[in-house]
């Protein structure tokens, strides 16, 4: 993943967490960030499929529960 891919990313992350900018989102997970409930994983999803233009299926939601697991799995579509 190059380092613009990576950077909308994080985007995505403090914009759907409602993080600050400057915020370090490399170690957010699904157990470390407690408005990461049913919702904010839909909003997730949405914005990365929106901003990447790629459909996500439940399988691949599923394999989404930190932010390291999604960059690996945008990674494994060519992203």
């Amino acid at each position: 993943m190059n380092a613009s891919t990576t950077a909308k990313l994080q985007d995505i992350f403090r914009a759907v967490f409602e993080l600050m900018p400057e915020a370090n989102v490399t170690g957010i997970s699904q157990t470390s960030q407690q408005s990461w409930d049913s919702l904010a994983h839909v909003l997730l999803v949405a914005a990365i499929e929106s901003e990447f233009g790629i459909t996500l299926d439940a399988a691949d939601q599923l394999r989404m529960p930190s932010f390291e697991a999604t960059q690996l799995l945008l990674e494994e579509k060519g992203l």
